[in-house]
């Protein structure tokens, strides 16, 4: 083999080398890719997931559906942290609360860092007996117990209704949920997530970890304004025709549908990537998510995800 030859043989084959690499190299990125999208269906799926059955159950209550039927005693409290809320949690007619756009609660978020501009989904309901079987009275738990034409709160282990022998009745936990936005995560400062103060033993809220990823939560309720059972239109948390005592509230409006919003992100894991989109929400006070604004960082992949879900109890 003459050295021209041998030249020529060493440069085919470093072509086919860089070939090789290249190759390996795009087939790596496009893993990193596929990888990261894959993360990105996963949360959105898992938070619509858990979500999604909270809201079907509001105003349900056991066998009475009907707040104007259920007592609620005094002295039953229900604290943040040993402090009252700024809410009443025991309303139980307000079973879909939502506030817009601000975490303006005084039950300490996770580090105390709410995603500002995220709305907060409050959701009231009973829970239903797990695998058919019936709680027993708990002196840990708020607990209701109802029947087709009653019902009573209560958290002492003491049944409150002195039924007639034969007459129907059931016994529920009780289910307080506050979804929000945080701007941190038990896996990274600097990584968001979808949370939720849940009501735990002796009255107090716990703080959950739902799912990371999630960078904002956008909720509208579905108002039904005649009567009918059918939306008429999708408001804001604090549209007037939710807000007591503004003009235009209908104090006989129901919430009958909850239409949820969610931007969910991950690291790109890709030095090139770069998100230069706008995400348009479905508020329009709070307008788009700029990528490579403040909270959206550029070197995200993000997915869009929004869902409308129908409350299974109408009540009376």
């Amino acid at each position: 083999m003459t050295l021209i030859e041998l030249t020529v043989a060493m440069a085919i084959g470093l072509f086919l080398i860089g070939g090789v690499l290249y190759v390996y190299s795009q087939s790596k990125n496009s893993y990193r890719a596929g990888d990261s999208l894959a993360r990105l269906q996963e949360s959105a799926r898992f938070a619509l997931d858990t979500l999604e059955p909270d809201v079907r159950l509001a105003r349900y209550w056991g066998l009475n559906s009907e707040p104007a039927r259920i007592t609620v005693p005094a002295g039953i409290a229900v604290t943040c942290n040993g402090i009252a809320p700024d809410f009443d949690p025991l309303d139980l007619a307000d079973v879909v609360t939502v506030r817009d756009d601000t975490y303006d609660l005084n039950c300490v978020s996770f580090n105390d860092a709410p995603r500002a501009g995220s709305d907060v989904l409050i959701l009231r309901h009973a829970e239903p007996w797990r695998a058919g079987l019936q709680p027993a009275p708990d002196p840990q738990r708020l607990q209701i117990q109802t029947t087709l034409a009653q019902g009573t709160l209560f958290r002492d282990g003491v049944l409150p209704l002195t039924l007639p022998v034969g007459t129907g009745a059931s016994i529920n936990n009780v289910a307080i949920n506050i979804y929000y936005v945080s701007n941190q995560s038990s896996f990274a400062a600097e990584l968001p997530s979808l949370r939720r103060l849940v009501l735990g033993p002796a009255g107090d809220f716990d703080n959950q970890e739902v799912i990371p990823g999630v960078e904002n939560l956008q909720v509208q309720l579905g108002m039904d304004t005649d009567g009918d059972g059918d939306v008429d239109r999708y408001v804001d948390g604090n549209h007037p025709l939710v807000t007591p005592g503004a003009p235009g509230f209908a104090p006989n409006g129901r919430v009958v549908a909850v239409r949820l919003w969610m931007l969910v992100g991950t690291p790109a894991d890709a030095p090139a990537w770069v998100d230069e989109r706008r995400y348009a929400t479905p508020d329009a006070d709070l307008g788009d998510l700029v990528a490579g604004s403040a909270d959206y960082p550029s070197t995200y992949r993000r997915l869009q995800i929004f869902k409308t879900i129908f409350l299974s109890n109408e009540g009376a």
